[in-house]
């Protein structure tokens, strides 16, 4: 496999617009759906169970094919795959990696798979010993990856996406199964992540995550296929009048999904956050 040259990123590299996922004929699991995400971005994407939160993400990053609407990535259309795939890491909920092998085993295979064929060992070494001390795996290195701890394991995965250094990286519930301190570890990682200055990576996450929200820049709230927020992390509560995330669950649970769309929409936030971005140059 034979990446593409490093392209740097627009302004605003993920740019949705109007996008509906539909399922047979009739059941919409997304509905017009427009987000505009900037590099540099943590970005947490949440909402209840079977909100089309995975299914947003993976047309956001062109895996899957909207019903409707389209998604520029880098300012590509999302179905030119080939275009955009040396772009983009993808750590999906199930382990990508193989059980069997040690952890620096995989990281190396998954390597040779990534780089041009010819790449000197030695450029191969590097990259994984970077890998293993940027996700703190050194002590690991020589474990089976079947014997890891969820936490452990789940950087392994996020380790085999960094190996050609996307930059836009996304993330499928990385911090599911996590106790409440490997939580924190692993959104303090991914926030770094997003905040270094030379990759000025943009990453998404989908999330059910209750505590830490702070660290994310912005949030994307899904209800019933519906965009109910776009803005910061920070504002949120405040946005829907309530003292925490899990009231904001409970009151947004029990609302009219369209209702609360149409509250977004008719908004000062939306107008400050979301119609700026959407109106601004292709190229940022």
């Amino acid at each position: 496999m034979n990446p593409e040259p490093d392209s740097p990123l627009i302004r605003y590299p993920i740019d949705a617009r109007n996008l509906t996922y539909k399922v047979g004929l009739r059941k919409k699991i997304l509905e017009n759906i427009s987000v505009v995400i900037e590099k540099g971005e943590f970005v947490g994407l949440i909402g209840g169970s079977g909100s089309g939160k995975t299914t947003l993400l993976t047309c956001l990053n062109g895996f899957r094919q909207p019903t409707e609407g389209q998604v520029r990535i880098n300012g590509i259309p999302g179905e030119k795959k080939e275009k955009i795939r040396h772009l983009i890491g993808y750590v999906p909920q199930d382990d990508i990696v193989h059980r069997t092998l040690t952890v620096e085993r995989a990281l190396h295979y998954a390597c040779l798979l990534r780089l041009d064929q010819e790449t000197p060992e030695e450029k191969i070494e590097y990259r994984v010993g970077k890998i293993l001390y940027q996700l703190d795996l050194r002590d690991h290195k020589e474990k089976k990856v079947a014997s890891l701890s969820g936490g452990q394991r789940k950087r392994v995965n996020i380790g085999i996406e960094l190996l050609h250094s996307p930059r836009l990286f996304f993330l499928d519930e990385p911090t599911a199964g996590l106790d409440p301190g490997l939580e924190r570890q692993l959104m303090r990682l991914l926030h770094s992540l997003a905040k270094d200055e030379k990759e000025e990576r943009a990453v998404v996450m989908t999330t059910h995550l209750m505590q830490h929200v702070e660290m994310f820049d912005i949030l994307i709230f899904i209800h019933r296929g519906l965009l109910i927020y776009f803005g910061p992390s920070t504002e949120i509560t405040g946005f829907f009048g309530v003292r925490d995330m899990i009231d904001l669950f409970e009151t947004a649970m029990r609302a009219d999904p369209l209702l609360l769309q149409n509250r977004y929409y008719n908004s000062a936030m939306h107008r400050q956050w979301l119609l700026p971005r959407m109106r601004a140059p292709v190229n940022g």
